[in-house]
């Protein structure tokens, strides 16, 4: 294996284990960071922040609507996209789930984007070892 493939893929494995941990922490942490962030929001904002973060939709839920809005908006930013699969799957998702969230964007037109997202969860898949 050459040095670059040992860097890539050294890398990789980096970026698979940042994801894994975000899709753990992050809904633990949301209410933490809203609590220090308050004091920085302009008037009411605080509160709107926490009626998005409080306690509504789970870890899964959120890492799939991210899923969702980055294959909509073009699936341009494959570190983006793949870090949401990532984390989406780290939170619990299937490899359906993720799947037919991307193609659910089919359903507003998004078809380059979920083109491009497909490629980057098929790639993500690949690695991660993740149950269907």
């Amino acid at each position: 294996m050459s040095d670059f493939s040992k860097m890539f893929e050294g890398f990789m494995k980096q970026g698979q284990d940042m994801a894994e941990q975000m899709g753990k922490e992050f809904a633990k942490n949301q209410a933490e960071w809203l609590g220090k962030a308050k004091g920085m929001m302009p008037e009411g904002m605080a509160d709107m922040a926490q009626g998005m973060v409080g306690d509504g939709i789970d870890a899964k839920t959120r890492a799939l609507a991210t899923v969702a809005g980055l294959t909509a908006k073009g699936a341009e930013d494959t570190a983006a996209i793949t870090t949401a699969i990532h984390a989406a799957t780290a939170a619990g998702a299937s490899k359906r789930e993720v799947t037919e969230t991307i193609l659910q964007m089919t359903a507003i037109g998004a078809v380059t984007g979920v083109s491009k997202a497909m490629m980057a969860a098929m790639a993500a898949f690949s690695t991660d070892g993740g149950s269907v």
